[in-house]
């Protein structure tokens, strides 16, 4: 079976393929992970993901979520939570 093929019609109406689009964000994440984990850097990173799919450089459904240890052990940080669906 091809890549992306499958019986069923996909999801959103158009094969999307998650590995090369998550890698894809991943690298555009990169400049971000040594910035300060604050509401100004979250909405800078929708605002170019906004962008990117706008662009149709991303097309997976996305969200974002700033992950906080409340015990310090580990760093802020924002999570790109892709669909499930795809």
């Amino acid at each position: 079976m091809q890549e992306g093929k499958t019986d069923h019609p996909p999801f959103y109406g158009h094969v999307i393929i998650r590995r090369r689009e998550e890698e894809y964000i991943k690298t555009l994440m990169k400049k971000y992970q040594h910035e300060k984990v604050c509401d100004e850097l979250k909405k800078r990173v929708w605002d170019e993901l906004q962008m990117e799919k706008h662009l149709g450089k991303i097309t997976i459904p996305f969200k974002l979520a700033v992950r906080r240890d409340p015990y310090g052990k580990f760093p802020d940080l924002i999570e790109v939570i892709l669909d499930t669906k795809v």
